[in-house]
């Protein structure tokens, strides 16, 4: 809950952040068709019509078609979920995702309908739009495409929008064609997600594998399968939304319609019904599937998802009022949401979205505000950059696009065969890149140049004809016409005598500036923090290096998750008595690249699966053994018990990692314990352990340090078990030493303690054990006096301590981890098991794909958007039903954007009754209906068992495109070029 706290406290932040950085954009302005202005005029008193009234439908449905203010409210959510790593809501984000998925199809879909461009180069076009930059972000940075999964989920579902509307497209503008190629697609989308029958793995199994890789730890096909399935119906349904979108929008008008007409009641019961069942059955979902914990609610995503979607679009578009306001500023961030989603793993967060990008230190909220500036900046650079590339590389000519594709596939051919020859000799210093950058680049430059020069130089002949042309101006701009030319004649003078200049100048710059980028590059490299990865052995000199900080736990945060929860609204122990303790690492200077971190129980378990750990000594390594326990998930680890035996061997397994503990106080009885330890795995009579954990110096202090004897005795122990921890490494086990913790002297609580282990006794035992080289025979050391010196006034006995003081060695030993046992960084190769990657049908669901097939043909053959629902203000309004409306719809919509004529099935009574009804309903010139038959005519044409139907404007009469049908087109990209040139 209290990362649910920090998201929404964020969302104040970015908001503040993005109207700094764009205030220009933020207005919230009603919009107002020109049509519309005779409703804010003050009326005059009319007669009572009998008439319907229609509004106009230039505003309707504000989150429809405005899916890029959608976008970025999905987007803002998303990112940060990601920012506070905020697992809690994780199924609100999932919702968000749907949404998003869904927009793709009810976008696409729209823009093939009402554009009918299905050509090669619309289809490059797109895809560039959608992959440029990540194919540019996989070759960069070496990462993979399925780690961006939402841009090949974008890909993909755009193709099968692309398809199903470009087959038989003779079909789109039928009554029925359409909704059985779509119901065709429904089936098949059941067959491939919702069926268990291997299908999904016969489509896809030529293009993915199996192998585990970056974003991909079960292998990319399960990867796939998993991402693909948890939305695999929401693109379908944003295109059953679509295809039904004129009918809802008039549904909506006419709803509408009856309250100026008849009475408000009536219209406000029809909407109540709607919204009523909706919102029935969005409680439903709340209280059933939402309620789920994460996997469980994964399973039902796919089916259930849509609900809070189609009843949000609903109440958000209730009245004309809702309908008529938007946030620009939602619009402008939606231009970029492709943009903001990928920088977010390299820019706004690091290591692929798992840590935060740090420019400022010490000081959280700074750091976020500056960031985030930078994040948007960029992400909107890039944006424009993708639309620039798109325009020269892939103009509105298929043979230049073909040339294009073909020449950049074949330069980054040549650059990866490159790359693989330099390392098979080994020359991938930076050095050589940077020889290798400057001369493919001159080349390539040279070959443009070469290619581009005769029509550079035409360009010049044109000049001159356009200078001699100038000759016929007459008087009154001689002036003018006399310095232009002279400018010219400058220009092209430098053009024919400085060519050289001109041809040298770039590869010159071009240079200086991978000089100075790979100078630049090299010193972050070496000075800078780099990328997160596993921590090196030469950490260990820096693992113990922290501090107990004093935290107040009387924060807001705290206070409102305790009234929630335990209805507790104040705390007693706030201040200096009450402040609690954690363990922090000391900042490392950034070129050691030793971040040190908590590690969660998830994390520990997935490293250390299948992985066997022992600890030996004392009960101050015991108290050790119990803390990383605890944090493997083991809570009762270490609780009091005086019933049992107190010196005893413990074995735990904490799912499939194994750890236990001997016991061995003395110095001689860890030797013992090692020894057996190196006999059993040289006989294989054990399962080998991969780490062992060993402490001691307490019990020799106590009981065996009073002669001389004794002492010389110890050091000859002492020096054997040196070499058995030597020899234990030998054969592949990690020895890690623990040294004792810090005494606190006043409170021994025996007078023999107090005479031969006080603090000052033991930190000379401290020394003897790191002059018999056992320090130094070990893999790594923890500090006992690192993380207890600060805490020793809370030992109650003197050597032992509370368990959160423990805890911080388990976190020192957790992170020693990684260099210690390299190999479980590596998902699977720590198993001694073979990998098999899940099979692709586990979250097959027949049952409710059975459901969504019904949905969907309800939908689609129902004619309603919102899938039945919209059937219930029939109960109170006469002629709102959507199936009825479907003639009325689409045929302005097709006049409007000069589509083909609709074809459907109808008798010529049922055709001419309604178009007469149409004739009524679209003459309006104001918000009151009125007869004006004489501005429209219809005709009427017999097909073989259709009718198709048109609407031909009056002369002279022009109808402009409503806003709610150009929000469709998907043109905004080529706005945005116009206005950037």
């Amino acid at each position: 809950m209290q990362m649910a706290i920090q998201i929404m406290e964020s969302m104040e932040t970015i908001l503040v952040i993005i109207i700094i950085t764009a205030l220009k954009a933020l207005q919230m302005t009603p919009h107002i068709h020109p049509t519309q202005l005779a409703r804010i005029q003050p009326s005059t008193p009319n007669k009572p019509s009998s008439k319907l009234n229609l509004p106009k439908p230039p505003t309707t449905y504000s989150t429809a078609i405005r899916p890029r203010s959608g976008k970025a409210g999905c987007s803002l959510f998303f990112l940060l979920y990601h920012y506070y790593h905020a697992e809690e809501v994780y199924n609100s984000i999932r919702i968000m995702i749907t949404c998003y998925v869904w927009m793709t199809g009810f976008g696409n879909f729209s823009f093939f309908y009402l554009k009918g461009d299905y050509s090669f180069v619309r289809v490059v076009q797109m895809l560039w739009r959608l992959n440029f930059l990540v194919l540019f972000l996989c070759l960069s940075q070496g990462t993979t495409y399925i780690l961006y999964y939402i841009c090949p989920l974008h890909t993909y579902f755009f193709l099968m929008v692309y398809c199903t509307m470009s087959i038989g497209r003779h079909l789109n503008y039928s009554k029925y064609g359409l909704r059985v190629k779509m119901a065709v697609l429904a089936l098949i989308i059941y067959l491939l997600w919702d069926v268990d029958s291997g299908l999904f793995r016969m489509v896809h199994f030529a293009f993915l594998g199996t192998t585990p890789t970056l974003g991909a730890t079960n292998g990319s096909l399960w990867e796939w399968y998993f991402r693909s399935s948890l939305d695999h119906w929401s693109t379908f349904l944003g295109m059953v939304f679509a295809a039904n979108f004129p009918i809802t929008s008039l549904f909506y008008r006419k709803l509408e319609a009856a309250a100026t007409s008849k009475s408000k009641l009536q219209c406000w019961l029809g909407k109540g019904a709607v919204g009523l069942g909706l919102a029935c059955i969005t409680t439903l979902w709340i209280l059933g599937p939402f309620r789920q914990e994460k996997f469980v609610y994964n399973a039902t995503n796919a089916y259930f998802g849509f609900i809070p979607l189609l009843t949000y679009i609903y109440f958000r578009n209730l009245t004309p009022t809702l309908r008529s306001y938007s946030l620009q500023l939602l619009h402008e961030i939606g231009k970029t949401t492709l943009e903001t989603y990928l920088m977010q793993h390299h820019i706004w967060l690091t290591s692929n979205a798992k840590t935060l990008l740090t420019l400022i230190p010490g000081m959280p909220k700074v750091n976020m505000l500056v960031v985030t500036v930078v994040y948007f900046y960029v992400s909107r650079r890039l944006y424009k950059l993708t639309l620039y590339l798109r325009g020269m590389l892939l103009p509105d000519d298929k043979r230049k696009c073909i040339i294009s594709l073909v020449c950049m596939g074949c330069i980054i051919a040549f650059y990866y065969l490159l790359a693989l020859v330099l390392d098979n000799f080994g020359l991938t210093s930076l050095t050589t890149v940077a020889v290798v950058c400057t001369l493919c680049g001159m080349l390539l430059y040279q070959t443009i140049m070469d290619f581009t020069w005769e029509s550079y130089q035409s360009s010049n002949s044109t000049m001159r004809r356009g200078e001699q042309g100038d000759d016929n101006d007459d008087d009154s701009s001689y002036m003018i016409n006399s310095v232009l030319k002279n400018d010219r004649r400058e220009k092209l003078h430098d053009l024919n005598s400085d060519s050289s200049v001109a041809r040298l100048s770039p590869p010159i710059i071009g240079t200086m500036v991978i000089l100075i980028i790979g100078i630049s590059w090299q010193g972050m490299a070496i000075a800078g923090a780099g990328k997160i990865n596993p921590l090196h052995s030469g950490c260990g000199a820096l693992a113990n290096n922290g501090h107990w900080i004093h935290v107040d736990g009387c924060n807001e945060s705290a206070l409102g998750a305790a009234q929630r929860k335990y209805g507790i609204s104040n705390f007693a122990t706030c201040g200096s008595a009450g402040e609690a303790y954690t363990w922090g690492w000391e900042t490392s200077p950034s070129s050691t690249h030793c971040r040190f971190v908590q590690r969660n129980e998830k994390s520990l378990l997935k490293s250390l699966r299948n992985q066997r750990i022992a600890f030996v000594g004392d009960s101050m390594t015991r108290n050790l053994y119990h803390a990383f326990s605890r944090q493997l998930g083991i809570k009762d680890a270490g609780q009091f018990d005086a019933t049992g035996p107190k010196h005893q061997d413990i074995a735990r397994t904490a799912q499939k990692t194994g750890i236990e503990f001997k016991w061995a106080p003395l110095a001689s009885d860890q030797l013992e314990a090692i020894k057996d330890i190196i006999m059993k795995l040289k006989q294989q009579d054990v399962a080998k352990f991969d780490l062992v954990v060993i402490g001691g110096g307490a019990w020799d202090r106590l009981h065996l340090y009073a002669s001389d004897e004794d002492k010389e005795s110890l050091q000859k122990t002492l020096s054997s078990l040196g070499q058995e921890m030597i020899s234990l490494q030998k054969i592949g086990v990690p020895v890690v030493w623990m040294t004792p913790t810090t005494i606190n002297t006043k409170a021994l609580n025996s007078p023999e303690k107090r005479d031969h282990m006080t603090e000052e006794d033991m930190a000379d035992m401290r020394s003897v054990y790191e002059k018999a080289e056992i320090l130094s025979s070990s893999s790594f050391v923890i500090d006992g006096p690192a993380f207890s010196k600060e805490r020793v006034n809370e030992s109650y006995d003197g050597v032992h301590y509370p368990n959160d003081v423990y805890t911080a060695g388990a976190q020192i030993l957790a992170n020693a981890l990684d260099w210690l046992l390299p190999e479980m960084t590596d998902d699977k190769s720590s198993s001694t098991e073979p990998f098999t990657a899940p099979e692709p049908g586990k979250m097959a669901n027949p049952f409710l794909g059975l459901m969504m097939l019904c949905l969907s043909f309800i939908g689609l053959f129902f004619f309603d958007g919102f899938l039945g629902f919209s059937y219930l203000a029939g109960i109170f309004v006469k002629g709102v039903l959507p199936s009825d409306l479907y003639l009325e719809a689409f045929t302005v919509l097709h006049e409007r954007m000069r589509l083909p004529p609709i074809t459907f099935s109808t008798s010529s009574s049922a055709s001419v009754a309604t178009t007469n009804t149409m004739n009524t309903f679209f003459s309006a010139s104001t918000n009151r209906t009125k007869n004006t038959a004489t501005g429209t005519a219809y005709s009427k044409q017999s097909n073989i068992g259709s009718t198709t139907v048109t609407r031909r404007r009056s002369p002279g009469t022009e109808t402009s495109v409503d806003d709610e049908i150009a929000a469709l087109l998907g043109g905004q990209d080529e706005t945005e070029m116009k206005n950037m040139k």
